[in-house]
């Protein structure tokens, strides 16, 4: 029991270090997710779904689709003979129970040929295969008993089907006029909308083209919906001509819509199949037009107007009408249609959370992430909603399924997490995972807001936090603690040398927040002494502190300190009663400002990146190399913003301009000491009470000189 205990007791701490001291990490940037939107991997096999319905409507109306694949399509041919031999084991099959049920021995009969020319052919195209005549091309005779046992067929219900198996053995067997001929005459009298007659026809294509009647085969190809098999340079103009409502034709479509050559070609038949009285799946094409318009045409405009008329026409699946349901919310953003977003995400978010380990889930949420980082966020940002803006993005990153942050933060450690997860029931586990999201400083959220000035913020911050449909959704996932705001606010306020306003935020910054805090430990050197020069070790900047840099323990604010010190400081500089005393606080104020961004940057920054392009934003997107430049260019970086690229410079500038309104040399001297020029002390100013000190202290002071 003592070890259980201190086993719970241990993962408690642990938890609250992982869940409190996560916040303030970062920043780091997502790569934006690129999820499909119109395009798809996916090949569907629509014959074969068809044709699972075919076999319900000929056995029994109710079977189970997953049931008939496996016994029409998963089974073997040993299969089959074991079960007319009575020696299968057909109960955990539905399809085979119905069968032996109903004595129908005419489909098994049927399922014994069909699979016997399956395996004859799948063993022709295999690499051990060798002909029995030797000459390596003609296989006739081999499937003979085969296709007499179809021609014998005399029944009605089944004789399609028979039909069917005749012509894929008879184009196996390579007896090409023969299976033409034979075709023509078993279908004469079948109507072309006849599954089994279509997939035959692909097989009299393939004639066809090995008799080097292309143009004939194509056709074919085309009335079957055997779009991937045309010749011709544009096959989807082809089938949409012959065979209009091909589901095949959007599929190809969608597998080829990342080819913009291609997809240029297209937009005239899809123009020409909405202008169609009789198009089924009118919303497919209006969708696609949408889509090309806004990807490639560059006219957003357009696009918004093609999807709203696609809205309202039917799609030819859900997923297709899903899709274009999301990709609407993408082109709201451009057009600046907030009023149903609320509904929009609700919507998608219920697609995110249904079975959210799947991976329909997750692609899901990437969708919902992609349509707030690429198009609302951006959006916003220009017209100035900034509100808006940040607290979407917040919302897009605790949707985010994995943690933002990388490895190698010098703030953060996420080791623990790989500890935890040996340990911690899944449900714990997400638990926690969610938490940490929620109070993470790694966010693309975070960068936002760091990326405005501070009154900016806390005029964001409090349109945040007003009760709006929007507001009130975006509340339950989003953080809403005013000590993370106000913290913000007050380091951007330091950031900007306005000290008055850091003091006011940050006066109202609880100590227990501070204290959770990863950069709490980087807060505690003294900022207004002078620190020796850095070296690098291994890619990481190394420090020896002077001597006079205390730990600043006596605040548990040490940014609010700061702040009224800088305060004061200001105060001396316009009003202090002599020049001397106006210098020295100039000085100090160049020794605060500088450390602010350099050896304390905690004061003004939440981390300190030295490794190239270690910390710059990774807001790639798959095919648009320029996405950030032309997208994310107003955030800030560190690296090259006014304030640190040239700290070291305006440093400089404001310690000389600072002596030159000294007019004592005590005041000089201990300015010089200050600045830890001993050298200059004692060669200028060697009789001042500060000289004295000097020489007082070290044996060897002449070795300065």
């Amino acid at each position: 029991m003592r070890s259980r205990i201190f086993f719970l007791l241990t993962i408690s701490v642990l938890l609250s270090t992982v869940a409190d001291r996560a916040v303030a990490c970062g920043p780091y940037f997502p790569i934006i997710p690129t999820p499909e939107f119109f395009n798809t991997n996916v090949t569907t096999d629509f014959d074969r779904e068809e044709n699972l319905r075919l076999w319900q409507s000929v056995t029994y109306k109710d079977m189970d689709l997953d049931a008939i694949n496996e016994a029409v399509y998963s089974s073997t041919l040993s299969d089959w003979n074991n079960y007319v031999n009575g020696s299968y084991s057909y109960c955990e099959n539905p399809f085979f129970a119905y069968l032996n049920n109903n004595g129908d021995d005419e489909i098994a009969d049927f399922m014994c040929v069909a699979k016997a020319i399956e395996e004859k052919w799948a063993s022709t195209k295999s690499p051990w295969y060798f002909p029995r005549n030797r000459d390596g091309h003609s296989t006739t005779g081999e499937y003979n008993a085969e296709i007499a046992c179809c021609k014998a067929y005399s029944g009605e219900r089944l004789r399609d089907r028979y039909a069917f198996q005749a012509v894929r053995a008879m184009f196996a067997s390579r007896a090409y006029s023969e299976c033409i001929n034979y075709y023509d005459s078993a279908f004469a009298l079948v109507s072309d909308s006849n599954l089994l007659k279509r997939m035959a026809s692909k097989y009299v294509a393939g004639c066809w083209s090995r008799l080097g009647e292309v143009g004939r085969a194509d056709s074919l190809f085309a009335k079957a919906g055997a779009i991937g098999s045309i010749k011709a340079d544009n096959p989807v103009a082809l089938t949409a001509t012959l065979n209009p409502d091909a589901p095949q034709i959007m599929e190809y479509i969608r597998h080829n819509c990342t080819d913009s050559a291609k997809l240029i070609e297209i937009v005239p038949i899809a123009q020409k199949m909405v202008r169609r009285k009789k198009t089924t799946g009118r919303g497919d094409w209006l969708y696609l037009l949408a889509y090309y318009y806004n990807e490639y045409g560059h006219n957003t405009r357009l696009a918004d107007r093609y999807m709203q008329r696609a809205l309202k026409q039917r799609f030819s699946c859900e997923e297709l009408a899903d899709l274009a349901h999301a990709y609407k919310m993408k082109l709201d953003a451009h057009s600046g249609r907030i009023g149903s977003l609320v509904c929009d995400l609700q919507w998608i978010e219920d697609k995110c959370t249904a079975d959210p380990d799947t991976p329909h889930a997750q692609e899901w949420t990437r969708r919902l992430r992609n349509i707030i980082y690429a198009d609302w966020v951006p959006e916003l940002w220009k017209k100035g909603d900034y509100a808006a803006a940040i607290a979407l993005c917040a919302y897009a990153d605790n949707m985010a399924p994995e943690p933002l942050a990388m490895e190698g933060d010098i703030c953060c450690n996420w080791n623990i997490m790989d500890f935890l997860r040996l340990l911690l029931p899944s449900d714990w586990l997400k638990a926690i995972e969610h938490k940490r999201n929620t109070t993470d400083y790694g966010g693309l959220a975070f960068q936002l807001m760091g990326s405005l000035n501070s009154s900016q913020l806390a005029a964001a911050h409090s349109s945040m936090m007003k009760s709006t449909p929007l507001n009130d959704f975006l509340h339950n996932t989003i953080r809403t603690d005013s000590d993370y705001y106000y913290e913000l606010i007050g380091t951007l306020a330091l950031r900007e040398g306005n000290y008055a306003r850091a003091v006011l935020y940050l006066s109202d910054v609880s100590p227990e927040y501070l204290r959770t805090m990863n950069i709490y430990r980087y807060l505690q050197y003294e900022p207004f002494v002078i620190y020796p020069s850095r070296w690098r070790v291994d890619d990481e900047w190394e420090y020896e502190f002077a001597a006079g840099a205390k730990p600043t323990l006596s605040s548990e604010n040490a940014k609010l300190t700061f702040a009224r010190r800088m305060l004061d400081y200001q105060k001396d500089m316009r009003s202090g009663k002599t020049a001397d005393d106006r210098g020295m606080a100039r000085l100090m104020y160049a020794i605060g400002r500088f450390n602010s961004f350099e050896e304390c940057w905690a004061l003004t920054q939440y981390w300190r990146g030295v490794i190239p392009g270690k910390f710059s934003p990774n807001l790639r997107y798959d095919w648009d190399d320029d996405f950030a430049k032309r997208k994310y260019a107003f955030l800030y970086d560190y690296n090259t913003s006014t304030g640190h690229k040239h700290t070291e410079a305006i440093y400089n500038q404001e310690v000389e301009a600072a002596l030159a309104m000294l007019t004592t040399d005590e005041a000089r001297a201990k300015a010089q000491y200050i600045l830890g020029n001993l050298k200059t002390i004692t060669k200028r100013y060697p009789h001042t009470a500060i000289g004295h000190m000097v020489r007082s202290l070290c044996d060897h002071w002449n070795d300065w000189i």
